[in-house]
């Protein structure tokens, strides 16, 4: 074999005179076809000038013929910077065989976050951490790796210890950040790391710190950063998405939905080729796919009364569509899967938009969805019960979800029967509280859950998709918000332009819930 070659090629490659240096490869190549020092040399010159789909191909070639650390950690990193993970992470955690370093396991453990394989991103994070315990991406990784496991003041620990070592990495700071807002709801710290972050060359954190001034209700400083961000960012949908949000929270409608209709609907990208568009008119046939969650298909599927005169099909999830059907039996509800790709699709979330409905005109607050009622038999009040919110996120999750034993008084009222309607109950509360009736262990869907909420006297929810449901039913309903809202419950304190029938009790910090619990417990001694 001519190692003359090789060396000039990878010269060639140093002097950034590529053209020249492919030639030289497919050269060797041709003499030397199945050799896999050439295939790997040639597939690290794809992976050194970014063609990653090509430096796949070659590096695989190599690996069929004999794997090596070099080859299969080449191809690790190339499958990563395609996004390709599961495979990245594969082909990475195989490298480890041969040898390791540094580099391999950060990318093998960042892999590993991206497919939530968390399991084996904090067994990685640890190996990486007692193998080099001075390098600053084992650090993070370590910390980010016991905040996915819950570990969140163990992380802190970690990180004010790396920090006081080295104050200038970033990353460190970031973490710490986000560390603040989950133990401690600590929103004003974690801003000032993140502006540390940013104070550091990370425009990225721009995004963080608007994150934390609208969690302040600073919404001029949000929309600052925001705006800062896509400065640098001008294409990032979760900045526009936000900023959206952000406006929409201060009711301003038209701005809000211009920037929010651009969020992110990848996921459904290949249900239709006849997407709505701004200015567009509606067709006569129009097909309405439900996307974010549950509670939002039930908060805006009151706008299909105002889609007159046109054939419409809704798309959605099974466990919504015998509730759908039964309120609106002259609209055809279809799985997402029956959605005809010709037919003009619009998204539910944005029908107020699409019809031109302000937030000033909400309609049918009183109530728009009817249901049986189950029989639910008690002498006492029947007071329905959800506490934690759904997977939108961890910093969401954790800013809606109360604690389950913050409602010990509430549960050991003697004049009150409670009844669960927590169905995803990672807190085991209804384990934890026997005192509770489990009705949710029972619901098969949302028709089963809108007849027991019928049966309730009155309805204590967190902000989920119980809150909407109860409401768009016209139940008494006593809705817990956090400090920071979603952008939908505004800044209301005590009543929504949504429901009617949902009183609000918000907490007046970003810390304690005994405030608003103590009040709905006066209010049912009431």
């Amino acid at each position: 074999m001519d190692y003359e070659k090789i060396k000039t090629a990878i010269a060639l490659t140093q002097q950034k005179k590529f053209s020249e240096a492919e030639k030289l490869y497919k050269e060797l190549l041709q003499e030397y076809p199945n050799n896999e020092i050439i295939l790997s040399a040639f597939g690290l010159f794809y992976v050194s000038i970014k063609k990653y789909d090509k430096a796949c191909e070659i590096l695989k070639q190599a690996c069929n013929i004999k794997e090596t650390l070099g080859t299969l950690s080449a191809l690790g990193f190339a499958e990563f910077e395609q996004n390709n993970f599961e495979q990245a992470a594969l082909y990475l955690e195989k490298s480890l065989d041969y040898g390791e370093n540094p580099d391999i396991y950060n990318k093998l453990i960042l892999s590993l976050f991206e497919t939530k394989n968390y399991q084996k991103a904090i067994e990685y994070s640890n190996k990486m951490y007692a193998l080099y315990p001075e390098d600053k991406r084992s650090f993070a990784n370590k910390i980010k790796a016991l905040t996915q496991n819950g570990e969140l003041l163990q992380a802190e620990k970690i990180c004010v210890e790396a920090l006081k070592k080295d104050p200038s990495v970033a990353s460190l700071w970031f973490h710490l950040g986000f560390l603040k807002e989950l133990i401690y709801s600590d929103d004003k710290q974690a801003k000032e790391c993140y502006k540390i972050v940013a104070d550091l060359g990370k425009p990225e954190a721009f995004y963080n710190i608007a994150v934390s001034c609208q969690k302040l209700q600073e919404y001029s400083e949000a929309e600052k950063y925001y705006k800062k961000m896509l400065e640098y960012f001008p294409n990032d949908n979760s900045t526009i998405t936000s900023l959206g949000m952000c406006y929409l929270s201060q009711k301003k409608f038209k701005e809000g939905y211009e920037l929010f209709f651009k969020r992110d609907k990848s996921k459904f990208a290949e249900m239709s080729n006849n997407f709505w568009m701004p200015n567009q008119e509606l067709a006569s046939e129009i097909v309405i796919i439900c996307d974010q969650g549950f509670g939002d298909h039930i908060q805006f599927i009151r706008y299909l009364p105002f889609l007159k005169n046109k054939k419409v099909s809704v798309a959605c999830s099974k466990s919504l569509k015998e509730l759908f059907k039964n309120n609106y039996p002259n609209i055809n509800f279809i799985d997402y899967a029956e959605i005809n790709p010709n037919t003009q699709a619009l998204f539910i979330t944005d029908l107020a938009y699409i019809l031109n409905i302000d937030f000033n005109n909400i309609p049918f607050s009183e109530g728009y969805l009817k249901s049986d009622t189950s029989e639910i038999i008690s002498d006492k009040k029947k007071i329905g019960l959800c506490w934690e919110a759904g997977s939108a996120g961890i910093r969401t999750m954790i800013n809606r979800t109360i604690n389950i034993k913050c409602f010990e008084p509430l549960l050991n009222m003697n004049n009150i029967q409670i009844y669960s309607f927590q169905v995803n109950d990672t807190l085991e509360g209804n384990k934890k509280y026997p005192q509770m009736i489990n009705l949710a262990k029972d619901f098969k869907d949302f028709s089963d859950t809108a007849k027991a909420l019928k049966a309730m006297d009155t309805v204590i929810t967190v902000d989920t998709s119980v809150a909407h449901l109860s409401g768009a039913l016209g139940v008494k309903t006593f809705l817990l918000l956090p400090y920071t809202t979603d952008w939908r419950w505004f800044q209301d304190t005590e009543k929504t332009p949504w429901y009617k029938s949902i009183e609000i009790f918000k907490q007046t910090d970003s810390i304690s819930w005994e405030k608003p619990i103590n009040e709905i417990i006066e209010k049912l001694q009431s």
